[in-house]
């Protein structure tokens, strides 16, 4: 169950924290205003940290059995070596520590198997926080490689200069020499003036281009 709350809070952590993430990266790209970024920011932040101080105390209150039952089991077996002493002293009979061994072996081994499972639990936990946190990574890596890849493609567009001519370069029909430019297309990585007879022939096929207006 503890466990559990730890794996939930642990999820709800860091999808508040991505929420920031895209909030700033809106903020930034000036799609949002200051006192919008504020607002929605600030009430996320306090979940975040109300969320977080939870976790700590739930983290806390993990720990805190676990040493409550580590120290439990060292009484039980300091107690099972002190019956073990007096029986072998004489000071107790053989049945009386029997029944003692019995006892204290069954408490010990119950200790020992909720330590086990609670350790291997927060181990557990532990690793696929790991395991979520270096995915989390990886896709933000990701994302700013298409970014900064999109920001390049981009600057490479705006760079690009149509080229000077004083006739029509239909890539469709290259015998065209028509002076009556109406426009430039963006066509395999070059900027090509086109007639209007082209233009009004162009408009209608069903390919891909990029236009500018023609300055002619």
């Amino acid at each position: 169950m503890i466990t559990k709350i730890l794996s939930d809070l642990e999820s709800e952590i860091a999808s508040l924290r991505w929420k920031r993430k895209i909030l700033k990266t809106l903020f930034n790209e000036g799609k949002i205003s200051p006192t919008t970024f504020n607002i929605i920011d600030g009430g996320i932040l306090e979940i975040e940290v109300a969320a977080d101080h939870f976790r700590e105390i739930v983290s806390n209150n993990v720990r805190f059995w676990e040493k409550i039952t580590a120290e439990e089991m060292k009484v039980l077996e300091s107690l099972l070596v002190e019956f073990r002493f007096l029986n072998l002293v004489g000071e107790i009979d053989d049945e009386k520590w029997r029944d003692m061994d019995i006892i204290l072996d069954l408490g010990i081994n119950s200790l020992k198997e909720y330590f086990n499972k609670s350790t291997k639990k927060c181990a557990g936990l532990e690793n696929t926080m790991l395991v979520k946190r270096r995915s989390d990574q990886r896709l933000s890596r990701g994302n700013r490689a298409i970014r900064k890849h999109n920001e390049r493609a981009s600057n490479s567009l705006k760079g690009a200069k149509p080229l000077d001519g004083s006739h029509c370069m239909n890539p469709w029909k290259p015998d065209c020499r028509r002076t009556d430019i109406k426009l430039s297309i963006y066509y395999n990585g070059r900027f090509l003036p086109i007639c209007r007879k082209c233009w009004s022939e162009i408009s209608e096929k069903n390919i891909e281009w990029t236009v500018q207006e023609s300055a002619y």
